[in-house]
C-alpha cells in the first residue's frame, strides 16, 4: 500500500505541475498555439525511389569548417557563409578557400552567435556586391574593392589592396508593421537588379531558440525591400519557419519554402497574377530548407528533415497535439530562465553554451537516422522530377544543392564538411549508383568503374589560419592570404 500511495501522490504531484504549466497566464515564451496536421508524404517510387546517388559525395575540408548552410556563386567562385559568422570564397579547381568578409565580431564559439552573427542567405548584385542575410544581425549589403581604414573585428582587408565595406539595410530590431524581424534567413535579388526578396523565419525567436517557432503559431513572413528607395514591405507572413526562396529563370514567380509546414508557396510577380500567393506543394518527402534554380530551369530543394517511409516523424507526431507542444515550450523555457538571469548577473561559457543549446535545433536534429536527401521539383507544377539520397547518411542534414561546373555542391547549416559528387552523378541508373555499396569515393578500394577519382588532399589548398594546422577555420586569425604551402588533410 505504501508503494501504490506514494506512486499516486507522485502521479498527482505531475498532473498538478503539468496543469500549472499549461494554464499560467503570462507565462513565456509568448507565443500561441493551434492544433495542424501534416498532409501526407508521397509515396517514396518513381522519381522519389531511394538510392544512393548521395552515398558516395567527397567530403572537402572535412573538420576544418562548420555549417556551410547556403552559396552564391560569382566569377567561377562558391561562396558561403559558416556558423563562425565568417563568409568564404572557395575556388572549385585548386580547392583553395579564402576569407572575405565578417559581418559580426569574432567570438568564442557559435554560442555567441549575438557577436559573431551568422551569415545564412548570399547573393550577388550585377556589381559584384554581396547581399548577405544575417540570421542574428540582418540584411547588409557587402562592397568589395573598397578604399577605407581598418574597423576592429571585422575583415576588411586580407593582405591585398582591395578591402571590404559593409552596409547596413534591414536591422532586426526594426519595427515593420509593429514587429520586428527577429530571425533573417535567406534573400534573392529580382531581375530588375533593385527589388530584394527577403525572409524572416520569425518575428519572436532569435535563431538559438529557433525550436519555440517551429513548435508554435507560425510568425514568419517574407519581405520585399528596394535597394533605391530603400522602402520595405511585407508580401506574405503567418509562415511556419519560412526559410528558401528561388526566382524562376524568368522572374515571373517566386518560390518559397515554408519548413514548419513542409510546404512550398508560390508568389507571382508578373503576368495577371501579379502580387498574389499560392500554395504550390504540401506534400513533400520532408521539412524543406532551401530551394535553388538549377542548370534544368527545375529547383533544388534541400530537405534538412526527411519523412522516411513506415517512420514516424516528430512534427507527424507533435503538430495535432497543441497542448503537447505547449507544454514542452513552456517546460524549456522554465530550465531556461534561471539560466538567462545567471547570465544576466554573472555569465560564465557554461552557462552561456546551456542557454544557447536548449532551445536550439542541432541537438534535436542529431536525433534523427542519418538519412540525406535532395529533390528536383517542377516550378510550375510542384511534381518532383527527381531527388538524391543518401541512404547511409555520408551527407545529412541537408539545406542547399548549387551546380557549379562540374560539380554539385550540399550546403548543411550543421555538417563539418562541405559535400560534393560529380554532376553526371545524379543522371546514372539506380543500379550504377549502386554499385559502390556505402562507402565513400575517397575512402573505398572499390570505385565503380564509370567514375573519375574526385581529388587527392594534397591539392587541397587553405589559407593560414594560425600556426595550428587542427583548428577549424573560424576567424581566429582574421589578417589571412593565400598560402600554397599550407593544405589541408582530409
Amino acid at each position: 500500500m505504501g508503494f501504490v500511495s506514494a506512486l499516486a501522490r507522485t502521479v498527482l504531484d505531475m498532473c498538478v505541475v503539468t496543469l500549472v504549466i499549461l494554464v499560467m497566464p503570462g507565462f513565456p515564451p509568448y507565443n500561441t498555439f493551434t492544433s495542424f496536421r501534416l498532409p501526407d508524404s508521397p509515396d517514396w517510387s518513381g522519381p522519389l525511389k531511394a538510392n544512393t546517388k548521395l552515398n558516395f559525395v567527397d567530403r572537402i575540408f572535412e573538420n576544418k569548417i562548420k555549417g556551410p548552410e547556403s552559396f552564391a556563386i560569382h566569377d567561377g567562385h562558391l561562396y558561403t557563409g559558416l556558423m563562425s559568422g565568417l563568409i568564404v570564397k572557395i575556388d572549385p579547381e585548386d580547392l583553395s578557400i579564402t576569407p572575405v568578409a565578417r559581418i559580426g565580431l569574432e567570438c568564442e564559439g557559435q554560442h555567441e552567435d549575438v557577436i559573431c552573427g551568422r551569415p545564412l542567405g548570399l547573393e550577388f548584385t550585377p556589381d559584384g556586391d554581396l547581399l548577405v542575410c544575417d540570421a542574428v544581425l540582418g540584411l547588409h549589403l557587402v562592397k568589395f574593392n573598397e578604399e577605407q581604414e581598418e574597423t576592429v573585428g571585422r575583415i576588411t582587408s586580407y593582405k591585398h589592396p582591395n578591402h571590404v565595406s559593409y552596409e547596413h539595410l534591414l536591422k532586426p530590431e526594426d519595427l515593420l508593421d509593429g514587429t520586428p524581424n527577429t530571425l533573417f534567413n535567406s534573400v534573392v535579388l529580382a531581375n530588375d537588379n533593385r527589388t530584394v526578396y527577403v525572409t524572416v523565419s520569425s518575428t519572436k525567436f532569435p535563431l538559438r531558440d529557433g525550436m519555440f517557432e517551429l513548435i508554435s503559431d507560425p510568425t514568419g513572413r517574407v519581405l520585399q525591400y528596394d535597394l533605391v528607395s530603400r522602402q520595405v514591405k511585407v508580401i506574405l507572413d503567418n509562415l511556419n519557419f519560412v526559410n528558401g526562396l528561388a526566382l524562376d529563370k524568368n522572374g515571373e514567380y517566386l518560390l518559397v519554402t515554408e519548413t514548419g509546414r513542409a510546404a512550398i508557396h508560390k508568389y507571382h510577380i508578373a503576368g495577371p497574377k501579379a502580387g498574389t500567393a499560392e500554395l504550390l506543394t504540401n506534400r513533400l518527402p520532408g521539412l524543406p530548407d532551401n530551394i535553388r534554380v538549377n542548370d534544368r530551369g527545375n529547383f533544388f530543394v534541400g530537405v534538412i528533415s526527411p519523412r522516411l517511409p513506415n517512420t514516424w516523424h516528430v512534427m507527424e507526431l507533435v503538430a495535432p497535439h497543441n497542448l503537447i507542444r505547449k507544454f514542452v515550450s513552456r517546460l524549456v523555457y522554465m530550465v531556461l530562465m534561471p539560466v538567462k538571469f545567471v547570465n544576466y548577473l554573472v555569465p560564465t561559457t557554461a552557462t552561456r553554451k546551456f542557454e544557447y543549446w536548449c532551445g536550439n535545433m542541432e541537438p534535436f536534429a542529431q536525433l534523427a537516422k542519418p538519412y540525406g536527401l535532395v529533390i528536383e521539383i517542377d516550378g510550375e507544377t510542384g511534381d518532383i522530377v527527381s531527388s538524391m539520397h543518401s541512404t547511409n547518411g555520408a551527407v545529412r542534414f541537408i539545406s542547399d544543392a548549387v551546380v557549379l561546373g562540374r560539380w554539385i555542391y550540399f550546403g548543411s547549416p550543421y555538417n563539418n564538411y562541405l559535400a560534393r559528387i560529380p554532376t553526371r552523378l545524379r543522371d546514372v541508373s539506380q543500379a550504377d549508383s549502386d554499385a559502390g555499396g556505402d562507402n565513400h569515393f575517397i575512402d573505398d578500394d572499390s570505385i565503380p568503374g564509370n567514375f573519375e577519382f574526385l581529388h587527392d588532399s594534397s591539392d587541397i589548398k587553405e589559407t593560414e589560419v594560425g600556426e595550428n594546422d587542427d583548428q577549424m577555420l573560424d576567424g581566429d586569425s582574421l589578417d589571412m592570404e593565400y598560402k600554397d604551402e599550407n593544405r589541408i588533410e582530409l
